[in-house]
C-alpha cells in the first residue's frame, strides 16, 4: 500500500503532474492539501480512485482520494473556522486525518488562529488509542521543527514556521506517541518538502520541511520504503507546486 501526501497548490494546476504521480508511482492512497477549488468542480484523476473532497473557492482545502474503499469519512472540523483544512477517512482498518495547517503569522491574528487550529486538533487525535490504533496524520503542518528542517537556521531564526510555539505543537504530536517517520529514517538529514519559488531555492536546496507523516506504533513494523519526490519539484516542462510529494509505502 502506497500513501502520498501533497500539498498540490491548486489542483486543477497540477492535475497533470497529479496525474502522473498517480500512474507511476502506483499510489493507492492519495492526500492533498490547498487544492483550491469547490467540491463540485474537482477534477477527474483517475478512474480507479475514489475522492472525498473537502474544497473552498480559490484557497485552501483538503481532499483523499483512494484505490481501496473508504470506509467512513469526516469533513471539517471545529478547528478550522470556516476555512477548509481538515479531513479524516478510515481506509483498510487505518484511521487518516490530513490537514493543512494554517500558516499563521509573527504573533497577531493568524498565530492565534494556528494555535487554536492545533488545540482542536489535539482534541481529535485524543480520541485514538495509539498503542493500538492504526493512525495517520499527515499533510501541511508549516512548522520546520529543528535546525535541520530549515536550510539555515540563522536565516529563519524567529520566522513563521519556526517559532518556538510552532515547534512545540509538533513535539506535543510526537510526545502523545506519534512517530515522525520522515525523521525516522532520515534522522539528522537535511530533507526538505518546500522550495519557495522565488530565488531558484530549489537548485540551492534551500529549503524547508513544512510536510510529516506521523504513524502511530501499530504500523511501524508495516514500513518498507519511503520516498521524498524533489525530482517532481525540480521540474520545469510542468509548473510544479512548491511543495514535493512524500510517499509512505506499507506492507
Amino acid at each position: 500500500m502506497k500513501i502520498c501526501t501533497f500539498n498540490v497548490n491548486s489542483i486543477r494546476s497540477r492535475l497533470e503532474i497529479v496525474k502522473n504521480l498517480v500512474d507511476e508511482k502506483e499510489i493507492d492512497i492519495l492526500c492533498m492539501q490547498e487544492i483550491k477549488v469547490e467540491n463540485d468542480k474537482f477534477p477527474k484523476i483517475d478512474n480507479d480512485l475514489t475522492c472525498i473532497v473537502h474544497g473552498q473557492k480559490k484557497l485552501n482545502g483538503v481532499a483523499i482520494c483512494s484505490k481501496l474503499p473508504i470506509e467512513k469519512a469526516k469533513k471539517g472540523f471545529e478547528g478550522e473556522l470556516e476555512e477548509a483544512r481538515f479531513i479524516y477517512a478510515l481506509i483498510d482498518d487505518i484511521h487518516i486525518i490530513n490537514v493543512y495547517v494554517p500558516l499563521g503569522d509573527n504573533y497577531g491574528d493568524r498565530f492565534e488562529y494556528k494555535m487554536y487550529f492545533y488545540e482542536k486538533l489535539f482534541e481529535f487525535l485524543n480520541k485514538f488509542d495509539l498503542e493500538k490504533d492504526r493512525v495517520i496524520l499527515l499533510g501541511d503542518m508549516n512548522v520546520a521543527f529543528s535546525d535541520v528542517d530549515v536550510w539555515d537556521a540563522s536565516v529563519w531564526e524567529g520566522e513563521v514556521t519556526f517559532l518556538p510555539e510552532e515547534k512545540a505543537m509538533i513535539n506535543r504530536i510526537l510526545n502523545m506517541g506519534f512517530i515522525d517517520i520522515i525523521r525516522k529514517i532520515h534522522e539528522n538529514e537535511k530533507v526538505f518538502t518546500f522550495y519557495d519559488y522565488r530565488g531558484a531555492k530549489v537548485y540551492k536546496n534551500e529549503g524547508l520541511r513544512l510536510d510529516y507523516i506521523f504513524i502511530s506504533k501499530p504500523l511501524l513494523n508495516r514500513i518498507v520504503n519511503l520516498e521524498i519526490l524533489t525530482s517532481i519539484r525540480r521540474k520545469r516542462k510542468l509548473t510544479p507546486s512548491d511543495h514535493v510529494p512524500v510517499i509512505l509505502e506499507l506492507r
